[in-house]
């Protein structure tokens, strides 16, 4: 859509940034009656999609689809409803049933991004929202009537005024370094390799399967048409030998058909090469600078082998819709929906981040990794706990409280024999 077809009277919000994060928050306050506008610079059709992601959206935020008119992805013909099964150094967590902390029917959704981010952007504007692909907002000025917003375009320069301006520009948010907002960097141990491939034959219960290899983790994720992704979480070391394309795809599909609970790579067919990065460190920023929000990759962009970048992304544009639920952009409701937000960011997403952190990094303390997963894995209660915390279901420090008893109790048992 070009920027020469748009009405350039006010907006009420502007959002700055156009994946999951942007258009979730802009089909929210769409909802709500707002005119709101979506400006990203990149060429956003429907060949357009991020290919570097697990595709795996955690049952946490699964429900938060129906709300943004897109139910309909729920279904097999787009997407496979799996739960997730982990092969750890103390045996198997394969939950029979649902996730125990949320609804009995909670699932995750195998849901490529080739199909969620044209789905995400139709639905925004479909709600009435305003789409300006290949438009970059150069400058975002406010003033005492709100924001100032110097673009452009494929038809040159505009500006644009907004009441409220959202970040929700990525990782490398141009809007944090605008506004100051700094970003806390913590390091990442591994690499990460991804796959696409065909003739793989996955579990007929379409579990997804979570391989923990020394401190590795292999993950194989049913995809519809019977295509599978595989994605490897390694240290670093472990694939820096593994060169060129035809070498690094041989050696991957190697270590899989090595893993004792992976199914056989005999059959495997790539669709393409392989994708990956070496050095991807966690980042989170505030939530809000100075009067702007922060959503998705611009407010945290963690390590991928938690599998939590498309359910945060949707998850804090949820937070920020409730928070302005009951409120007007004027100026005393929008410090007051900016600080629910920093709140609710706060008690929901930040307490997960620090185990986040800590799994970035390899620790070489075997023994103590393996009792931990034995005795999760010989508690059923406590291993559907770690299913539900997998799945962000249940906070942190109610699963490391009952872990500590059993490892406790275990301990105790121990020394009385």
């Amino acid at each position: 859509m070009s920027t020469t077809e748009i009405d350039q009277s006010q907006l009420d919000v502007a959002v700055v940034g156009g994946s999951i994060a942007g258009c979730a928050t802009a089909i929210r306050f769409s909802q709500m009656g707002y005119q709101v506008g979506i400006f990203d610079k990149k060429p956003m059709n429907d060949e357009f999609y991020k290919r570097l992601c697990t595709h795996f959206i955690q049952p946490h935020s699964v429900p938060l689809l129906a709300g943004l008119g897109l139910v309909h992805l729920t279904e097999p013909a787009w997407s496979v409803r799996t739960k997730a099964v982990f092969v750890t150094p103390g045996g198997m967590i394969d939950g029979p049933g649902g996730y125990v902390a949320g609804p009995p029917d909670s699932y995750a959704l195998n849901l490529e991004r080739r199909v969620l981010d044209p789905a995400l952007r139709a639905s925004a504007r479909e709600q009435g929202v305003r789409y300006l692909d290949s438009t970059m907002v150069e400058s975002a000025v406010e003033d005492e009537s709100g924001w100032i917003l110097d673009t452009r375009g494929e038809s040159g320069s505009q500006r644009f005024r907004a009441r409220m301006v959202v970040a929700a520009d990525g990782r490398r948010s141009s809007l944090a370094k605008e506004l100051g907002n700094p970003t806390e960097s913590h390091p990442n141990d591994r690499a990460a390799l991804f796959g696409y491939f065909t003739g793989i034959t996955t579990r007929e219960d379409n579990r997804s399967i979570f391989i923990m290899n020394e401190r590795d983790l292999a993950c194989v994720y049913p995809l519809v048409g019977g295509r599978t992704q595989l994605v490897l979480f390694a240290e670093k070391s472990r694939v820096e030998g593994w060169s060129g394309q035809d070498g690094r795809l041989r050696q991957f599909l190697q270590y899989f058909d090595d893993l004792a609970d992976a199914p056989s790579m005999a059959d495997a067919v790539p669709e393409s090469g392989l994708l990956g990065y070496t050095d991807y460190p966690s980042q989170v920023r505030h939530p809000v600078a100075g009067s702007v929000p922060f959503v998705g990759d611009a407010a945290l962009s963690v390590d991928a082998m938690s599998g939590v970048g498309c359910g945060f992304a949707l998850v804090t544009a949820d937070l920020l819709a409730q928070s302005f639920a009951d409120r007007s952009l004027d100026k005393a409701d929008l410090a007051d929906g900016l600080e629910e937000y920093r709140r609710r960011f706060a008690e929901v997403v930040r307490p997960h981040i620090e185990g986040i952190y800590g799994d970035s990094l390899v620790d070489k303390n075997e023994a103590t990794r393996k009792r931990m997963f034995q005795t999760i894995c010989g508690n059923e209660d406590l291993s559907q706990k770690y299913l539900s915390l997998s799945g962000r279901l249940l906070m942190p420090a109610e699963f490391q409280r009952d872990l500590m008893r059993a490892l406790m109790t275990r301990g105790s048992a121990g020394l009385r024999r």
